[in-house]
């Protein structure tokens, strides 16, 4: 009997590959393809090989909806993360999808813009489409967000946040992180500072930033200059101005802390094309240490903060949730002052020659 023809095209339809037909080719049964393509970890590698190699010669494609039916499971994960254009997040998210993926789950991302952002009703929207766990950007959210992943028993991790009564956060010491670039600008003599950093009102990791240098700067005896304090958002041309408005202010600075590496070259620029020689004149230091900050000029002072492993830390810990196996114990991860030449010696005009505390 000849199959039906195709309405479309006019030519026969044509059976769609099943699970069976895989496991024929790859001489395994229907199980060991399914735990091949969903728990790899159960199987050898040269039979995962071997039912791969018939998945990709088959065009093999599982029935997703019946697979997470069986399961009770859609191997996926949501993650709702702002403000990700512009900044260092789009690393973080990569270390966490690659992580997933290495146990078969699909990362589902919403990057919306932070002002005009429904949390609440985009984490609905994760759920009802029956994400298995969600990974959050900081640990600053409103009491309905872990309500509603309380009642919906869904794990979740909180990326780039500080400890919370709430659930597992995974992310680094910021004080300390702001304590390593005031040392090192006190050793070099710098006192007085200025900083560019992101707004504080609706952002915490940018407050918590800005808290850190403060506590850090009053330690060391240093001041931060209020005429010397802009806030703005992240980014090249935001840095760009806001080093523009401290020229134009004509503030006496030693040096200028930027809350990252985005605004650190915007306001480099700034500088080079004002014909102010960095460190001569200002020193510039910042956070992150992103992979363009060796390549500007000057080359970039800034503390190395753990973003890519921040991303695979809570893919271990949502992988662990899943799979009812103790998390890994979490602690704050890394930081290093990776020192270049955009900071050195403050210039002591009075007795022409460097100087350092």
């Amino acid at each position: 009997m000849s199959s039906s023809p195709n309405r479309f095209s006019g030519l026969p339809a044509k059976r769609s590959t099943s699970l069976a037909d895989v496991a024929s080719l790859a001489g395994v049964s229907t199980g060991t393809v399914s735990r091949a393509l969903t728990r790899p970890d159960m199987i050898s590698e040269a039979t995962r090989e071997r039912v791969l190699a018939a998945v990709e010669r088959l065009g093999y494609v599982a029935n997703g909806a019946a697979r997470a039916l069986a399961m009770r499971r859609t191997m996926s994960v949501g993650a709702v993360v702002p403000r990700f254009g512009g900044s260092s997040f789009p690393t973080m998210i990569q270390a966490l999808e690659a992580t997933l993926a290495e146990q078969g789950y699909t990362l589902l991302l919403a990057a919306p813009e932070h002002r005009q952002s429904n949390e609440l009703a985009i984490l609905r929207t994760m759920l009802e489409r029956g994400v298995d766990a969600v990974a959050l950007l900081s640990s600053d959210h409103p009491r309905d967000v872990f309500a509603m992943l309380g009642n919906s028993r869904t794990p979740f991790v909180m990326m780039w946040a500080q400890e919370s009564v709430e659930g597992a956060c995974i992310g680094f010491d910021e004080p300390a992180a702001a304590a390593l670039l005031v040392d090192h600008l006190a050793e070099l003599g710098h006192r007085r500072i200025g900083f560019i950093g992101g707004l504080t009102a609706d952002n915490e990791r940018a407050r918590r930033r800005f808290q850190g240098l403060l506590r850090a700067l009053a330690r060391r005896g240093l001041e931060l200059l209020e005429e010397a304090t802009i806030e703005t958002d992240y980014g090249f041309q935001q840095g760009f101005d806001a080093m523009g408005m401290l020229l134009g202010r004509r503030v006496k600075l030693d040096a200028v802390v930027c809350g990252n590496d985005y605004l650190a070259a915007g306001a480099l620029s700034a500088l080079d094309r004002a014909g102010v020689d960095v460190p001569g004149s200002l020193s510039v230091a910042s956070f992150n240490d992103n992979d363009f900050a060796p390549f500007l000029h000057p080359p970039l002072t800034t503390v190395r903060l753990p973003i890519r492993e921040i991303g695979e830390q809570a893919g271990r810990y949502l992988l662990a949730r899943l799979h009812d196996r103790p998390p890994v114990p979490m602690g704050p991860l890394p930081i290093e002052l990776i020192r270049r030449s955009s900071t050195g010696p403050k210039v002591d005009i009075n007795r022409g020659r460097t100087s350092a505390a």
